[in-house]
């Protein structure tokens, strides 16, 4: 039987968020239909220049404004994770990269880095000056992804980086920092697993927290641990996508089921889905998202649901890695917009 193909469904239909920038996209919901998607600009994959700017779209991701920019240190702004902290402000945590030599080229023994925060109070429209993160053990790790919040109002940021237990051991680690005064500050970490970096969180309707961790080795891979009590402890991973099939983004139905959606940096490139029924302890086959972003530097998808609509946004980008004069040109943020009972139709019409 074919991949269920999302492009296929009545109420599909793809919309471009920006041109010559968007990489790493984050979707964040707002009030109603506003959507804020969070992205890289200024540079490529890699480079000196790059800066975070935030894309608005008051109609649900059928149109979006102009780009606004966040931050733009002079450094290498990057690796945004955004969520809604109690009070309706926007957080955003990120990266800053400063190891690059004189003439902009990639320096990484420099480790110039440090995680940063700021806030919104409007939507996104304008930003606090932005601060340290206030964890010095974590202050050279990286956000990823979505910030999650817990029914008392404790904020979850995903971190990755070295093992802040040991100097020793080497290879990332993947962890959760906790903030309980709306994303100021941050604090009490987690670990969920040795040896995986980008993390999406999600958390069900039951309590139980999901994280969708990328593997620092076998491929590049994602597999998905389980946690019921608020992240402190977590299951062991379990493997769900393939090699090269990475970072993923987890969203909520309105039916309890759970959307996975992962970025393919092989044949066919794109952007693929699984869906899990039963809180993340087993996953659907692929489906298909998009399978035309061209030669390996793309994805990082992130989906929205708003009431019966689904937006997922992704990238797409020449593979120009690390050229100090590269500033984005060619790529591009592009969503493809669905219904969920679209998704959820096909889904049960395959099961039967």
């Amino acid at each position: 039987m074919d991949a269920i193909d999302f492009r296929r469904f009545p109420s599909a239909s793809e919309v471009y968020l920006c041109r010559d920038r968007g990489y790493f996209p984050v979707l964040t919901s707002l009030r109603g239909e506003e959507v804020l998607a969070v992205i890289r600009a200024g540079a490529g994959h890699v480079g000196v220049t790059g800066r975070l700017e935030a894309i608005r779209s008051p109609d649900g991701g059928r149109t979006w404004e102009a780009p606004v920019v966040m931050v733009d240190s002079g450094a290498d702004d990057r690796n945004p994770a955004v969520g809604v902290a109690p009070d309706g402000s926007v957080v955003l945590a990120y990266h800053v990269q400063g190891s690059y030599g004189e003439d902009g080229s990639w320096m990484p023994q420099l480790r110039r880095v440090e995680m940063r925060v700021t806030r919104s109070r409007d939507g996104g429209r304008s930003w606090e000056d932005n601060r340290p993160l206030g964890f010095p053990a974590m202050q050279k790790h990286s956000p990823f992804g979505r910030i999650v919040n817990l029914p008392g109002g404790t904020m979850l940021l995903p971190v990755y980086g070295s093992d802040i237990h040991s100097t020793e051991k080497t290879g990332d680690c993947a962890y959760i920092l906790r903030s309980d005064d709306g994303g100021r500050m941050w604090d009490r970490p987690s670990l969920i697993a040795e040896g995986y970096n980008e993390t999406a969180l999600l958390l069900t309707s039951h309590g139980v927290l999901l994280a969708a961790m990328r593997s620092a080795d076998r491929g590049g891979l994602v597999s998905v641990s389980r946690s019921t009590d608020g992240g402190y402890t977590w299951d062991a991973p379990s493997e769900v996508t393939r090699e090269r099939e990475h970072p993923a983004d987890l969203t909520l139905l309105s039916n309890d089921w759970i959307l996975m959606v992962y970025g393919v940096r092989r044949e066919p490139f794109g952007v693929q889905a699984r869906v899990s029924k039963d809180t993340g302890r087993t996953w659907s086959g692929p489906m298909i998202v998009c399978d035309d972003l061209g030669d390996g530097d793309l994805g990082y998808p992130s989906t929205v649901r708003l009431e019966e609509r689904l937006v997922t946004a992704c990238y797409s980008a020449p593979g120009v890695w690390n050229a100090p004069d590269y500033l984005g040109e060619g790529a591009f943020a592009r969503a493809l917009l669905y219904s969920e009972v679209d998704l959820i139709h096909a889904l049960s019409r395959e099961s039967n």
